[in-house]
């Protein structure tokens, strides 16, 4: 699990590993205050996969940082 702030937003990005074939795939949790309310936003259900846990959660991060980007 990596956690990184990035433009006054948390990313919580977490890898799962997939039984049946042992690879890797991301998620990623984005929380931020807005107006003293939480805010969050999810990424998953990705169908990337990746053999080592480190690919898959910086795959996500990069995720992450393109939808916080994309949404200021």
């Amino acid at each position: 699990m990596a956690n990184l702030y990035y433009n006054d937003r948390l990313i919580i990005a977490f890898a799962s590993q997939n039984q049946s074939d042992k690879q890797w795939t991301g998620g990623a949790e984005i929380t931020w205050k807005h107006d003293g309310q939480r805010r969050s936003h999810s990424i998953g259900g990705l169908t990337d996969r990746f053999k080592a846990s480190e690919d898959a959660e910086r795959y996500v991060i990069n995720l992450a940082k393109a939808w916080i980007d994309r949404n200021p």
